[in-house]
This record gives C-alpha cells, structure tokens and sequence, in this order.
C-alpha cells in the first residue's frame, strides 16, 4: 500500500509538472506521458527500486523539454512575442521623445509643468515591467483557447503592471513606508498563479485571494493612518474580482476543442 500511495504522489506532481508545457502539446502528449511514468514507476516497484532517483531524473528531463517546447512555440510564432517587444519600444519612447524635446508633464497637484528626467535605471525597469508582464499575458493564453481566459489573463496582467508602476510613480498610500504592503499583494498575485499554472479553478481562487490581500492592505493603512488612497484601492478590488469571476466562468465553459462535432 506504502508504495501505490509514492507512486501516486509523484504522480499527482508529476502531472502538475505537464501542465507547463504549451496547449497543443499537452493536449496530445500529456496523458500518455503521464501513463508512461506510472507504468516505469510500478515496473521499479516491483524490482524493488527506489523511486526518488526514478522521479528527480524524469522530472529534469521533462522540465527540460518543457523549456524547449516552450522555446519552439516561441520561435514558430515570433509574431505574438515581437509585438510585445514593439509596445515596449513604443512605450519607452515617449519618454526619451519627451525628454528630448523638452516637453513639460502637467502637474496635477499644481499649475506647473515640469519636464521628465529619466535614468537609465528608470527606463530599463519600465521596460521589464511592460515586456515581462506581456510575455506573461502570453504565457496565460497558451493554457487555454477561451476567450473568457484570456480576458481574465489580461486583467491580471494589467492589474499586476499598474499595481507596479502606481507603486513606483506615486503610491497608494500617504506614507511612503506603507507602499510596501502592496508587495504582499502582488505577492499573492503572483505566487497564486504559478501554483495554479492558470488552470481557471486555480486562477480564480488566486484572484480572490489577490482582491482580500488588497483589501487586508488598505484596511491596515487606514488604522495605521498611513493615509491609503481607498478608491484607487477599491479600482484594484474590482480588477483583481472581475479577473478572479472570468477565470471562474472560463473553468465552467466547454473548451471549443472538447465540443463534440455534429452528427450529420
């Protein structure tokens, strides 16, 4: 009994393992690949052969090949990650146009005009964020074909980057100490969806998790009085919930490749 119950742990993690690699692939490959490892591990079982050295050795090489499969679907669809890397040029330029011309911001708090000084720090960090956070889009919809999904992925996305670049412009809070608990949200965010792999059930659960962090956030700011900005906050709620509900109606949508065809 012992040893059905390791072969099936390593076999639960192993199939989350699977879900890393691109749809096409594990749509067609990752049952069988997943059966195949079930079978090896029975076959050292019985030849009372440990399992540990077994399922490090296959769990390298699958992490492998899902690197290179994952590199190839990029290289055979340069097209979805060059537009990415244009809207980060694109972005990144109006700075550098507005620096060079001179052109001054308008202040909202005041009358004057003040021009942009960027670094080379500032636009190299503008420029991971908004490339970073595109290939992450485009990681999420690899994980399905639903248009529910992608639009809850690029919410989350969205919300992630501006939660960031808020953070960093201005903040949410009075108090520039208390900026720093919005690390925990995007914390959540992100860690939240690396362990669901944006499967929906997974990534709803994330999302929700995601809007009760921030609001946990907002709600210690006010009683600390680090003066939080509470409709700001309140925006970021309803993105991260819509997110969550999207994924969570993506999960409960047929997928259009599981749609049975006509009889004629």
């Amino acid at each position: 009994m012992a040893p059905e119950h390791r072969i099936g742990r390593y076999r639960r993690w192993y199939g989350r393992l699977l879900r890393l690699y691109p749809r096409t692939f594990r749509d067609r490959f990752a049952e069988p690949m997943a059966q195949t490892f079930t079978d090896l591990a029975h076959e050292r079982t019985d030849a009372n052969r440990g399992l540990v050295g077994f399922a490090a050795t296959t769990f390298a090489e699958t992490s492998a090949g899902i690197v290179r499969e994952n590199l190839a679907q990029m290289t055979t669809q340069p097209l979805k990650y060059l537009r990415w890397i244009l809207v980060t040029a694109v972005v990144l330029a109006i700075p550098a146009l507005l620096m060079a011309f001179e052109i001054g911001i308008p202040d909202p708090g005041s009358s004057t005009q003040d021009g942009m000084n960027w670094g080379p720090m500032d636009f190299a960090i503008v420029g991971v964020l908004v490339l970073g956070f595109g290939l992450l889009y485009e990681y999420a919809t690899t994980r399905s074909a639903n248009v529910l999904h992608r639009a809850a992925a690029g919410i989350a996305a969205l919300a992630a980057l501006g939660l960031i670049w808020v953070n960093l412009a201005v903040g949410f809070m009075d108090v520039e100490n208390g900026n720093l608990m919005y690390v925990l949200v995007l914390f959540v965010a992100l860690v939240g969806l690396a362990i669901g792999r944006f499967e929906p059930r997974e990534a709803s659960i994330a999302m929700f998790a995601t809007a009760a962090a921030q609001a946990v956030v907002a709600f210690i700011g006010l009683l600390a009085g680090l003066g939080p900005t509470l409709p700001a906050d309140a925006f970021w709620i309803a993105g991260w919930v819509a997110s969550g509900l999207l994924f969570r109606q993506a999960g409960l949508a047929p997928s259009p490749a599981l749609i049975p065809p006509t009889q004629a």
